[in-house]
């Protein structure tokens, strides 16, 4: 049909994931690891939200001796200690305002624990600490940081979309977090269109600031011309990722399509039927006008 046109308009949503342990949480092994070493690693989220829950891991390997002991601490205060030959209290937990504590698995090569009840002042460091019996008592350590956060990740701020564009335009849209990250820490802003990762030819990194913080943004510029090309509608959308957390803002862009009309033989033969018909039509109306004048 000419003429028509296809619109739309924008719309705002937000989307949260997060603690995915399988993405983001720090593997820390101790320097100098070797085929004899007890330690192989630990795992330490870096992040994680007051109020919720964080995994802990630490693994060893005994081959010519056996364990003693295996300790976690937080910011050097004894938490959890495990000691195979105290068979009467093997698992010894210790009370901690900061979180809760609980052993969710155990065999000979690993240890996973669960904080819950995570407060602010459960950040810090986390340090786990393995002890070979006697006579070597051989002690290794290795520890990895996790900030607390007090409050979850804010969607990310997107500006300077419209309701919709001309195909001859470049879309620009910018992208911004909300608060900025806690310190020592970086927050990372990524594009997406229909659930793909945009390249980095169409991005460009800028500087803004809210309440005088200086925040990273990130910039995105479509052609219209390839929005149009993907039927004149794409789902953009801004995640900011924060260790294994992540959040998102959504955003519809559209572009005015010209909907073109093409008069082929089957159109040509639809106007020839509506024409005759038409004539048809106008026959038998006048032919019954006549039979009713001469009734």
């Amino acid at each position: 049909m000419n003429g028509a046109y296809i619109t739309a308009v924008l719309f705002f949503n937000y989307h949260v994931s997060c603690c995915d342990p399988a993405q983001g949480y720090s593997r820390l092994s101790p320097r100098g690891t070797t085929e004899g070493d007890l330690l192989r690693g630990v795992v330490v989220p870096p992040f994680a939200l007051a109020g919720g829950q964080a995994t802990l891991g630490c693994s060893f390997q005994l081959s010519a001796t056996r364990l003693y002991s295996l300790k976690w601490y937080h910011n050097n205060t004894e938490f959890y200690r495990f000691v195979p030959t105290e068979r009467a209290r093997a698992i010894n937990i210790q009370p901690t305002p900061e979180f809760s504590v609980a052993e969710v698995f155990r065999s000979d090569q690993h240890v996973t624990l669960s904080l819950t009840r995570l407060t602010p002042a459960a950040s810090g460091r986390y340090r786990c600490e393995v002890i070979a019996e006697h006579p070597s008592f051989r002690t290794e350590a290795a520890s990895g940081t996790m900030a607390v956060l007090r409050e979850p990740l804010s969607p990310p701020v997107v500006d300077g979309a419209r309701e919709i564009y001309q195909t001859s335009e470049v879309i620009k849209i910018g992208c911004r977090p909300r608060h900025a990250a806690p310190p020592g820490h970086l927050s990372v802003l990524s594009w997406y269109l229909d659930g793909r990762k945009v390249l980095d030819e169409y991005l460009s990194p800028f500087n803004a600031t809210s309440q005088g913080v200086a925040l990273p943004g990130l910039s995105l510029r479509v052609p219209g011309q390839e929005v149009a090309a993907a039927g004149g509608t794409v789902q953009a959308e801004c995640r900011l990722s924060l260790g294994p957390h992540s959040i998102s803002t959504f955003k519809t862009l559209r572009v005015r399509v010209r909907m073109v009309s093409y008069v082929g033989p089957y159109q040509s033969a639809g106007t020839h039927i509506t024409r005759d018909t038409r004539q048809v039509t106008a026959v038998l109306t006048s032919v019954l006008l006549l039979l009713l004048l001469n009734q």
